[in-house]
């Protein structure tokens, strides 16, 4: 082999090696400094709450600082309108309810659709459960059932406003069971309970830690099994209706992050729901651990977008 080529060709191997040692170097540096968390409502509610219970857990793994960036505003379309906006270095990602994913696009016109963004991670979930008001009648949902088909137009519910997951819940719920119940909408789950303390509302759709905050009876929960808070609340499906709802959420990021960087953030998902610190938080505050990865978390999104378009449309626009 000549000498200049001989050269050469070493130079190239030794360029080689080095890029190959960088690349491992750099796969095994993210992050190399603070990741913010884009939380898209406003500080103490229980979006924030996950977020901070999970960004201890990510500070903890990635011996980085995680920032907690509240963007409230427009039903949390105004933070996730930010984070799409954002750069896809992996630098900034979202810690997101699904209502502004599932909901908000189907309601507005909003500077985002689900495919602006990757989606990491689910991690938390509360099912919803029917509460009544005090002294009611019911103990169960074919009770309430049976009696709304006897006496059209007298039972009311509440929900914490038009078009949340509690809504679009009790209005499956209804379709489910074929039956006609007045909505009446409020501002949030303070001023619903507090109605439905008062006996002004039959009935309010929210989270059991709602009701059990405010030690009121449910008759039915939605989820596929019953929630050990409440173990002695059926649920829908085993009381005949076959459905299940729930307020759940995770870790999503913009479009088009580098596949190192999802890959670590998935990592830190995995060691976050493993982590008994995470789940007495969230266990403390009424909502249980749900974790699915990249494929199963967009699939689901789009199967609940796909569901609560259907009733968007039907409930609050009339088509």
């Amino acid at each position: 082999m000549p000498q200049s080529i001989s050269k050469s060709w070493v130079s190239s191997l030794a360029a080689l090696v080095v890029l190959a040692v960088s690349s491992v170097a750099g796969a095994a540096e993210y992050p190399t400094k603070p990741v913010t968390v884009i939380v898209p409502f406003g500080a103490g509610g229980s979006t924030d709450l996950m977020a901070r219970a999970t960004a201890r857990e990510f500070k903890e793994f990635f011996d980085q600082n995680i920032v907690v960036d509240n963007r409230s505003g427009g039903a949390g379309t105004v933070g996730m309108a930010a984070l799409a906006r954002e750069d896809n270095d992996g630098y900034t990602v979202g810690i997101v309810p699904a209502a502004p994913l599932v909901n908000q696009p189907h309601m507005r016109k909003t500077p985002y659709d689900l495919e602006s963004f990757e989606y990491v991670c689910q991690l938390f979930y509360s099912p919803q459960a029917l509460a009544v008001k005090p002294g009611s009648q019911f103990d169960n949902l074919n009770e309430l059932v049976d009696y709304a088909k006897e006496n059209p137009g007298e039972l009311t519910y509440g929900t914490p406003g038009p078009g949340s997951l509690p809504h679009l819940a009790m209005e499956q719920f209804l379709q489910v069971a074929n039956v006609k119940i007045e909505h009446i909408p409020f501002t949030g789950d303070a001023q619903g309970a507090t109605s439905l303390m008062g006996g002004h509302i039959d009935l309010y759709m929210t989270m059991p830690n709602v009701i059990e905050d405010r030690d009121f009876k449910s008759i039915g929960v939605f989820s596929e099994e019953p929630v050990e808070s409440m173990p002695e609340v059926k649920t829908a499906t085993s009381q005949g209706f076959d459905m299940t709802a729930a307020w759940w959420g995770g870790l999503v990021a913009p479009k088009g992050i580098p596949e190192q960087a999802k890959s670590r953030l998935v990592e830190a998902c995995q060691y976050t729901v493993d982590s008994e610190r995470f789940q007495k938080t969230l266990n403390d505050l009424g909502t249980l651990v749900q974790y699915r990865g990249p494929e199963d978390f967009i699939e689901h999104v789009h199967a609940v977008s796909k569901t609560n378009g259907k009733l968007i449309n039907t409930v609050l626009k009339g088509n």
